[in-house]
């Protein structure tokens, strides 16, 4: 999702265009109920739903959480529920999954041809 922060930083870092505006807002817009996983400085990994960013370009997950690795190897996970990220914190983003409606659509699907 390195795309995503790039795309973030093309609608604050154009020239007035409004073309370009416009295909970042999109682009971004498309984005908005997938699953995403943030890296964050401090060697954090954060996952959540795309919810909105803001004009500080901070990102906002809904239903966040973060795997922990514990010194003795053993992952835990912490519910975060609704978080910001700031975009400076933000290494990298990558869309993990489809719009997560969608997705809960077609599981439904499965289950009734089953």
């Amino acid at each position: 999702m390195e795309e995503v922060v790039s795309q973030v930083e093309n609608i604050e870092n154009h020239e007035p265009n409004e073309s370009i505006t416009s295909e970042a807002i999109k682009k971004v817009q498309e984005w908005m109920d997938h699953e995403i996983q943030i890296i964050a400085t401090g060697n954090r990994m954060i996952k959540g739903v795309f919810t909105c960013f803001d004009k500080q370009q901070n990102i906002l997950l809904n239903y966040a959480y973060e795997d922990v690795v514990l010194p003795d190897g053993q992952t835990i996970r912490k519910e975060l529920g609704v978080v910001f990220v700031p975009m400076r914190h933000v290494i990298s983003c990558l869309v993990l999954e489809k719009k997560i409606k969608q997705k809960q659509q077609e599981e439904k699907k499965e289950e009734q041809q089953d």
